[in-house]
C-alpha cells in the first residue's frame, strides 16, 4: 500500500490588544478572562470546573474548554511559585514581587529522596532534611547513573545535554507533592522490588495515582520538573527567577568524587503534571522563560539575546551534541573515550558548542492536529493577560509564558494502536482520552524530540523497536511530541531477567539485577506506570549476593561509591539576588 500523505491546511488566528478592569482582564472574545486579583492565585487549585468543561465539550466549544485548562495551568504555576511561609504554605503577607523567599514547591519531595540507592525505604514526608530545602540547601535528584541517560539530571530525558548560548549546560530536577509521595510510599513503588511485588499481587495491581478530592481538601498526584540555566555576565538577571546553585559537573574524577561549581541559575522551564477528576490521563502544562528561543526587546527597544538560540547562526537546529566519553567502571565518572571505542556519554568541558534551539512549528494536517493552532492562539492571548497583571505587580514571572496545556476531550476514549498506514488516528489517539493539543513540547526539556518531517511510526504508540529499525508506519507527517504521548509509555518493573538455570542476570555496570519493565495499558494489564516515568527511570533494586546463584550477564569490574548530587539549590538569603 502506498503511504498516504496528510493534507496540510493553514490556519491563521489573530490576537487582539487587551485591556484590564478591577476584577478581571478582558480576554479574547468569547473566552473567559483570567481571574483577578493575583492574590487569589496563591491557593493551589484542585481542578477545572468539571461540569462546565464537559458542557463545553458536548457543545463543541473546544477553545472555551481549553481556556479553562489554561487558566488552571497559570493558577497552579503561580501558586507553586508563591513565596512560602515556614511550613511551606503560601505566605499571605508576601506577593509574587518577592524574589528571595523559599517557594511552595521547595517544600515538596525531590525524587532523589524517594528513589534511594539499593531500593532503601525513604523517610516519611516531613522528616528532617527530606523536602526540597534540605535545611540550608535545596537538593535535586541524586544518583550518578550516566549509563542511563534518561535518569541523568545533567541531561534531557532520553537524550543528552542542552548547551546554552554561553556554552553552559542546563540542569534539571523533579519534585512531587505529598499525595503522590504517599501513594508511592504506601505501595512500595519507590524501588524495583516493590514494583514487582505490586504488579504480581492478585488484585489492585494497576498503578492508579490519586485524583483530587475537593470534599477532603486533597489534591491529586502532582509532579513538576524544573529546568535551570547558568546565568552569565551577559544575561539580565532581572528577567529570571534566580537561585544560587551548586551543580555537579560531568567531568572525570580520579577519586570518584564529582567536581562541583556554584553559580546563579535562572529558571528557564517548568513542567507541571496533575492527576485530576477531570483528567485521568493527567493535565499537562509546560512553561518557559520568554527569552529561550526568540529575540525580545527591552522597554527601550534594545534586543535581548536568547538563551538557547542565536539569530545569526547558520547551524542546524535541535542537534544533539556528539558523544565524546565513556563511563569509567572504576569510578562511575565519564572519561574521554579511548581510541577505538564507541563513546556513550559526554564530558562537560568537552561539550561547550551551543545547541541552536528552535521551536518547530507544526502545520495543521487534516485529521491529525486541526485545532492545535487555534488553541495555541488562545493560550498566547491568555499569556498577554496574565503577564500584564504580573508586570503591574512587579513580578519576575511576567517573563514566563505558558506554552500549552494538554487535557482529554473524552477521558474514557480508548487509544488507537499504531501500525502500517494507521496515521493520523494512531498519533492523534496514541493515548486514551482524545488529548488536545496533539503536539506540545518544552524547548528546554524536549529539544531533540522536534524532528519535524518524519515517518509516522516514531510518533505512534511506543512499540520499542530496536535502535535503527525502520518504522512500521511510513506515512509522512510533520510532528514533534507531546507530554502525554511520551509519558504514556512509562512502565514499572514486573520482574527480573534470569538465566536458563533460573539465576538472575546481573548488569555489568550497576551490578544489580536487570529489570523487566511494562509499557502501557493499550492491550490489557501490561505493567504501565500510569503516566509517571519516575518508577522506571529512578527506581533501584536491592543488591544481590552474586555468590548465591546470580550470574553476571557480562564481565565488569565492581565499584562502590556514594551517589553524586547533580544540583544543590542553595537557599538564597534576603538581598542576595537582585
Amino acid at each position: 500500500m502506498r503511504p498516504v500523505t496528510l493534507v496540510v491546511i493553514g490556519l491563521m488566528a489573530g490576537l487582539c490588544l487587551l485591556s484590564s478592569n478591577r476584577t478581571a482582564i478582558a480576554g479574547e472574545s468569547g473566552l473567559r478572562p483570567f481571574p483577578l486579583p493575583l492574590a487569589a492565585s496563591s491557593a493551589l487549585p484542585f481542578d477545572v470546573d468539571v461540569e462546565r468543561v464537559r458542557q463545553l465539550d458536548a457543545a463543541g466549544k473546544i477553545s472555551e474548554a481549553q481556556r479553562e485548562f489554561d487558566i488552571l495551568a497559570w493558577q497552579v504555576f503561580l501558586a507553586l511559585n508563591w513565596p512560602a511561609d515556614a511550613d511551606g504554605h503560601p505566605d499571605p503577607k508576601k506577593t509574587l514581587a518577592d524574589r528571595t523567599s523559599d517557594r511552595v514547591w521547595g517544600f515538596w519531595r525531590s525524587s532523589h529522596t524517594i528513589f534511594l540507592d539499593d531500593g532503601e525505604t525513604p523517610l516519611p514526608w516531613g522528616a528532617p532534611g527530606t523536602d526540597g530545602r534540605m535545611g540550608d540547601l535545596f537538593r535535586s535528584k541524586a544518583a550518578w547513573r550516566q549509563h542511563l541517560t534518561s535518569a541523568d539530571e545533567n541531561f534531557e530525558a532520553f537524550s543528552g545535554p542542552l548547551v546554552d548560548q554561553n556554552g553552559k549546560w542546563a540542569r534539571y530536577e523533579v519534585l512531587v507533592n505529598h499525595e503522590e509521595f504517599d501513594y508511592l510510599f504506601e505501595n512500595r513503588l519507590y524501588n524495583l522490588d516493590g514494583q514487582v511485588a505490586f504488579s504480581q499481587q492478585g488484585a489492585g495491581n494497576r498503578v492508579e495515582f490519586p485524583a483530587n478530592d475537593v470534599a477532603q481538601k486533597k489534591h491529586g498526584a502532582i509532579e513538576i520538573k524544573l529546568a535551570w540555566k547558568e546565568l552569565g555576565p551577559n544575561d539580565d538577571h532581572s528577567r529570571f527567577f534566580v537561585r544560587r546553585v551548586q551543580a555537579t559537573l560531568s567531568e572525570p574524577s580520579s577519586t570518584g568524587q564529582p567536581q562541583t561549581r556554584d553559580y546563579d541559575a535562572g529558571l528557564v522551564g517548568m513542567h507541571i503534571a496533575m492527576r485530576t477528576r477531570s483528567s485521568p490521563e493527567w493535565v499537562w502544562a509546560t512553561f518557559e522563560q520568554i527569552d529561550n528561543v526568540r529575540v525580545n526587546n527591552t522597554a527601550d527597544g534594545r534586543p535581548i539575546h536568547p538563551n538557547f538560540f542565536n539569530p545569526d547562526s547558520k547551524q542546524p537546529v535541535n542537534v544533539l551534541p556528539a558523544k565524546n566519553a565513556v563511563i569509567d567502571p572504576a569510578t562511575g565518572m565519564p572519561i574521554p573515550a579511548p581510541a577505538g571505542t564507541t563513546p556513550t556519554t559526554w564530558i562537560e568541558s568537552l561539550t561547550t558548542d551551543p545547541v541552536q534551539v528552535q521551536r518547530i512549528d507544526v502545520p495543521a494536517q487534516n485529521g491529525l492536529n486541526d485545532s492545535d493552532a487555534v488553541l495555541a492562539a488562545g493560550t498566547a492571548a491568555l499569556n498577554h493577560e496574565v503577564q500584564a497583571a504580573l508586570q503591574g505587580g512587579s513580578s519576575v514571572f511576567q517573563y514566563y509564558e505558558l506554552i500549552g496545556t494538554q487535557w482529554p476531550i473524552h477521558p474514557s476514549a480508548p487509544a488507537f494502536a499504531g501500525g502500517n498506514a494507521s496515521a493520523p488516528d494512531s498519533i492523534r489517539q496514541k493515548t486514551p482520552g482524545m488529548m488536545v493539543p496533539v503536539f506540545l513540547i518544552n524547548t528546554t526539556m524536549e529539544t531533540y524530540f522536534q524532528k519535524g518531517s518524519q515517518p509516522a511510526g516514531p510518533l505512534e504508540q511506543d512499540d520499542r523497536l530496536a535502535d535503527g529499525s525502520p518504522p512500521i508506519d511510513k506515512t509522512p507527517v510533520v510532528g514533534t511530541e507531546s507530554c502525554v504521548g511520551c509519558h504514556y509509555s512509562a512502565g514499572m518493573a514486573i520482574g527480573f531477567k534470569r538465566n536458563a538455570d533460573g539465576s538472575y542476570q546481573i548488569d555489568p555496570v550497576t551490578h544489580k539485577r536487570i529489570p523487566i519493565f511494562g509499557e502501557n495499558g493499550n492491550f490489557g494489564l501490561t505493567g504501565n506506570a500510569a503516566f509517571s516515568w519516575l518508577l522506571q527511570i529512578e527506581g533501584q533494586s536491592a543488591p544481590v549476593d552474586t555468590t548465591a546463584g546470580a550470574v553476571p550477564a557480562a564481565g565488569g569490574k565492581r565499584f562502590t561509591r556514594s551517589p553524586a548530587q547533580f544540583l544543590d539549590i542553595l537557599r538564597v538569603k534576603p538581598g542576595q539576588v537582585q
